[in-house]
Protein backbone atom coordinates (compact mmCIF):
# COMPACT_ATOMS: atom_id res chain seq x y z
CA UNK A 1 0.00 0.00 0.00
CA UNK A 2 2.80 2.36 0.91
CA UNK A 3 4.58 1.78 -2.42
CA UNK A 4 1.40 2.70 -4.35
CA UNK A 5 1.14 5.97 -2.37
CA UNK A 6 4.77 6.76 -3.16
CA UNK A 7 4.22 5.94 -6.84
CA UNK A 8 1.14 8.18 -6.91
CA UNK A 9 3.04 11.04 -5.26
CA UNK A 10 5.91 10.68 -7.74
CA UNK A 11 3.43 10.61 -10.64
CA UNK A 12 1.70 13.77 -9.42
CA UNK A 13 5.02 15.53 -8.96
CA UNK A 14 6.08 14.62 -12.50
CA UNK A 15 2.76 15.90 -13.88
CA UNK A 16 3.14 19.17 -11.99
CA UNK A 17 6.72 19.59 -13.24
CA UNK A 18 5.72 18.86 -16.85
CA UNK A 19 2.81 21.29 -16.59
CA UNK A 20 5.09 24.04 -15.31
CA UNK A 21 7.54 23.49 -18.16
CA UNK A 22 4.77 23.63 -20.76
CA UNK A 23 3.27 26.79 -19.27
CA UNK A 24 6.28 28.76 -20.60
CA UNK A 25 5.53 27.83 -24.22
CA UNK A 26 2.62 29.42 -26.06
CA UNK A 27 1.39 28.26 -29.48
CA UNK A 28 0.20 31.02 -31.81
CA UNK A 29 -1.12 31.12 -35.35
CA UNK A 30 -2.31 33.47 -38.08
CA UNK A 31 -4.32 32.94 -41.25
CA UNK A 32 -2.88 35.18 -43.94
CA UNK A 33 -5.09 36.89 -46.53
CA UNK A 34 -4.61 39.78 -49.00
CA UNK A 35 -4.12 43.20 -47.41
CA UNK A 36 -4.15 45.12 -50.71
CA UNK A 37 -6.68 45.06 -53.53
CA UNK A 38 -4.10 44.15 -56.17
CA UNK A 39 -3.48 40.75 -54.56
CA UNK A 40 -6.34 38.39 -55.35
CA UNK A 41 -4.99 34.90 -54.67
CA UNK A 42 -2.52 35.47 -51.85
CA UNK A 43 -2.96 33.29 -48.79
CA UNK A 44 -0.97 31.59 -46.10
CA UNK A 45 -0.73 30.22 -42.60
CA UNK A 46 1.75 31.12 -39.90
CA UNK A 47 2.46 29.00 -36.85
CA UNK A 48 4.52 30.48 -34.04
CA UNK A 49 5.85 29.17 -30.75
CA UNK A 50 6.60 31.74 -28.05
CA UNK A 51 8.84 30.68 -25.17
CA UNK A 52 8.38 33.25 -22.42
CA UNK A 53 11.28 31.86 -20.36
CA UNK A 54 13.94 32.21 -23.06
CA UNK A 55 12.09 35.14 -24.71
CA UNK A 56 12.36 33.43 -28.11
CA UNK A 57 9.74 33.15 -30.80
CA UNK A 58 10.04 30.68 -33.67
CA UNK A 59 7.84 30.56 -36.75
CA UNK A 60 6.93 28.78 -39.92
CA UNK A 61 5.05 30.74 -42.59
CA UNK A 62 3.60 28.85 -45.56
CA UNK A 63 2.24 31.03 -48.36
CA UNK A 64 1.17 31.10 -51.99
CA UNK A 65 -0.37 33.41 -54.57
CA UNK A 66 1.58 36.61 -53.95
CA UNK A 67 2.60 38.73 -56.95
CA UNK A 68 6.38 38.36 -56.63
CA UNK A 69 8.89 36.53 -54.46
CA UNK A 70 8.65 37.34 -50.75
CA UNK A 71 11.20 39.98 -49.79
CA UNK A 72 10.03 41.11 -46.36
CA UNK A 73 8.16 39.75 -43.39
CA UNK A 74 7.37 41.41 -40.11
CA UNK A 75 5.14 41.39 -37.05
CA UNK A 76 3.50 44.69 -36.19
CA UNK A 77 1.26 45.94 -33.40
CA UNK A 78 -2.39 46.37 -34.31
CA UNK A 79 -4.16 49.68 -34.80
CA UNK A 80 -4.05 50.85 -31.16
CA UNK A 81 -0.98 49.48 -29.35
CA UNK A 82 -0.94 50.44 -25.68
CA UNK A 83 2.79 49.98 -25.09
CA UNK A 84 4.19 51.33 -28.40
CA UNK A 85 6.44 48.30 -29.01
CA UNK A 86 8.92 48.10 -31.85
CA UNK A 87 7.71 46.07 -34.85
CA UNK A 88 9.64 42.85 -35.42
CA UNK A 89 11.44 42.47 -38.71
CA UNK A 90 11.65 38.81 -39.67
CA UNK A 91 14.90 38.06 -41.44
CA UNK A 92 14.20 36.14 -44.63
CA UNK A 93 16.64 33.82 -46.34
CA UNK A 94 17.91 34.97 -49.75
CA UNK A 95 15.46 32.56 -51.35
CA UNK A 96 12.31 32.99 -49.28
CA UNK A 97 10.43 30.04 -50.74
CA UNK A 98 7.47 28.76 -48.76
CA UNK A 99 7.63 27.80 -45.95
CA UNK A 100 9.74 30.47 -44.26
CA UNK A 101 11.17 29.28 -40.94
CA UNK A 102 13.16 31.10 -38.30
CA UNK A 103 13.36 32.44 -34.76
CA UNK A 104 14.39 35.54 -32.85
CA UNK A 105 14.86 36.99 -29.38
CA UNK A 106 12.10 39.31 -28.08
CA UNK A 107 11.84 42.14 -25.57
CA UNK A 108 9.31 42.05 -22.74
CA UNK A 109 7.04 44.65 -24.46
CA UNK A 110 7.11 42.59 -27.68
CA UNK A 111 6.16 39.44 -25.76
CA UNK A 112 3.29 41.28 -24.07
CA UNK A 113 2.15 42.69 -27.41
CA UNK A 114 2.14 39.32 -29.15
CA UNK A 115 0.29 37.72 -26.22
CA UNK A 116 -2.35 40.49 -26.31
CA UNK A 117 -3.72 39.23 -29.63
CA UNK A 118 -3.36 42.70 -31.19
CA UNK A 119 -0.33 41.93 -33.35
CA UNK A 120 -0.29 41.01 -37.05
CA UNK A 121 2.19 39.11 -39.17
CA UNK A 122 2.70 40.52 -42.67
CA UNK A 123 4.47 39.19 -45.76
CA UNK A 124 5.45 41.43 -48.63
CA UNK A 125 7.26 41.81 -51.91
CA UNK A 126 9.23 44.67 -53.46
CA UNK A 127 5.87 46.44 -53.84
CA UNK A 128 5.04 46.34 -50.12
CA UNK A 129 2.86 44.18 -47.85
CA UNK A 130 0.66 41.71 -49.74
CA UNK A 131 -0.78 39.25 -47.22
CA UNK A 132 -1.19 39.36 -43.49
CA UNK A 133 -3.21 38.13 -40.54
CA UNK A 134 -3.79 38.59 -36.84
CA UNK A 135 -1.61 36.49 -34.51
CA UNK A 136 -3.86 34.56 -32.11
CA UNK A 137 -3.28 32.03 -29.37
CA UNK A 138 -3.90 28.44 -30.33
CA UNK A 139 -2.89 26.16 -33.13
Amino acid sequence: MRSSKVAMAVGLALCAFAGAALADTINLSASLAPVVQTVKDGKGDATLVLDTTTKMVSWSVAYSGIAAPAMAAFMVPGPKPTDNPTPLMITLPSSAASPIKGSMQLTDPQIAGIQSGNWWIMLGTKDGPEIGGQVKKGQ
